[in-house]
């Protein structure tokens, strides 16, 4: 019986673990492990750091972005560098050929996710 009882623990507890490296949003899920967050539409998975490419039109954009001034409202923490890196959520911001390309909005409706930009200490801010 208590060999059972154990079992179930060690069970809840990795399903619990597993779950906890998954942040499931709205319109997107983050991976923690992995630094990626992927789009809930259709699938595709981008990186959470590298070259970012800021696009005027909705249409050519992964994603749309609120920037926030709140660590409350983030969902992610982002440092701005001056190199290309493959740090989490450290982005260079390159004119053309971004790793991913998001459009800035006004509107919390019209966000994907919401980002604080910060000077250090990048990371994911969901717990």
């Amino acid at each position: 019986m208590k060999k059972l009882f154990f079992t179930l623990i060690v069970v809840v507890l990795s399903v619990i673990s597993a779950s906890a490296q998954k942040i499931y949003l709205e319109k997107v899920i983050i991976n923690k492990d992995n630094c990626t967050i992927t789009r809930k539409s259709d699938g595709k998975t981008f990186k959470l750091y590298g070259d970012v490419e800021i696009v005027n039109d909705y249409s050519s954009a992964d994603f749309c972005v609120k920037l926030v001034d709140s660590y409350c409202f983030a969902d992610v923490c982002i440092q701005m560098v001056n190199y290309s890196n493959t740090r989490c959520c450290e982005f260079q911001k390159v004119n053309s050929f971004g790793d991913v390309k998001i459009k800035i909005v006004d509107a919390y409706s019209f966000a994907d996710i919401c980002v604080k930009l910060v000077d250090s200490f990048p990371g994911i801010s969901r717990p």
